[in-house]
């Protein structure tokens, strides 16, 4: 779906690709572009889940990479 003059290139050619002249658009009717639809509701529960999951910025965990790379008991 890429338009203008820079819809062909490397990214998109070769024995991996079938090059569609004419495509079809989104199967929904859409354009092709992310979007979501949500009721008011959905909104409210969206957005006390996103408070509840939000990560602490302040926080400093030990991560795996730091157990891997024997980093765990220093400080």
């Amino acid at each position: 779906m890429s338009k203008g003059d820079d819809a062909r290139g490397p990214w998109n050619e070769g024995g991996d690709w079938k090059f569609v002249e004419d495509p079809q658009p989104a199967v929904d009717g859409g354009d092709g572009t992310a979007t979501v639809t949500v009721t008011e509701q959905d909104v409210e529960v969206l957005q006390a889940m996103a408070s509840r999951t939000a990560s602490d910025p302040s926080a400093d965990p030990t991560t795996g990479a730091d157990l891997g790379a024997g980093k765990a008991n220093e400080v």
